[in-house]
């Protein structure tokens, strides 16, 4: 198979001469690793390479004009490789990025495995609330506010993209992180996208305001301040998963 180096990291060398040897990179992929995830255009496995836990997950270009842009390092894959790179360098909490690869199915992005479990997961997995959700939600308004102060959004901030290793909450799929000032309203919709979730899922509102309390803290900013620059786009999101999914849980801004 043919294979182009987009991004070098520590595991592009080993990664090269294992697909050098395939024909088919979903049958390698599924072969060689646990699936996590697969839709029409994606898949990611969990997979252990050169001695090291890793994610996999596979771009598949949806024509030969986007698998050329793929080879010029134009996709996702490179966008999240390239993110989570300057992420950690401004001392943002992300997976270490391991290698980005060109193929003729698409890119190829390799991240360093997480020991952990994003917020959905770890929230709808713990119904009698035994879990100490006031320290997780100060963790995750930490790296929310860590994100913003470095000048970022993410783009996605829903509480599948947030894990919780340890003592720390991770920001997981960067492909849509973007480059965002203190004004910039991509802020208040990360913190929209996350409260969708928090009202979806029936978060208490003493959870979601310690959340929202902590962030304040990191940030320096007012509480009425973010609420006020929250509402807009969380209305905007209410609206369309209501039409999509159908109402569900409660209002815990503008209540």
């Amino acid at each position: 198979m043919n294979v182009q180096v987009l991004r070098e990291g520590p595991l592009h060398e080993a990664l090269c001469s294992e697909l050098a040897s395939t024909d088919n990179l979903r049958r390698w992929l599924g072969d060689r690793g646990r699936l996590l995830k697969q839709e029409n255009r994606s898949m990611v496995v969990l997979a252990g390479i050169d001695g090291r836990e890793c994610y996999l997950k596979l771009f598949a270009s949806k024509s030969r004009w986007q698998g050329l842009l793929f080879r010029f390092s134009i996709s996702r894959a490179v966008r999240g490789f390239d993110a989570a790179r300057r992420l950690r360098e401004a001392g943002v909490r992300v997976p270490e990025p391991l290698c980005c690869l060109w193929l003729e199915e698409g890119a190829l992005l390799a991240t360093a495995a997480l020991d952990g479990a994003d917020l959905k997961t770890l929230w709808t997995g713990d119904p009698g609330h035994a879990l100490d959700w006031f320290s997780i939600m100060q963790r995750c308004a930490q790296s929310v506010a860590a994100l913003h102060r470095a000048g970022y959004a993410h783009g996605d901030c829903k509480w599948a993209n947030l894990v919780l290793e340890g003592d720390h909450c991770v920001l997981v799929d960067l492909d849509g992180v973007s480059r965002a000032s203190q004004a910039s309203k991509h802020l208040a919709v990360d913190l929209a996208r996350f409260t969708l979730n928090a009202e979806e899922l029936s978060l208490p509102v003493e959870y979601y305001d310690v959340f929202l309390e902590t962030y304040c803290q990191e940030t320096g900013r007012n509480w009425a301040d973010v609420t006020r620059a929250v509402i807009a786009p969380l209305v905007t999101l209410r609206k369309r998963h209501a039409h999509k999914y159908g109402r569900r849980g409660h209002e815990l801004l503008g209540r």
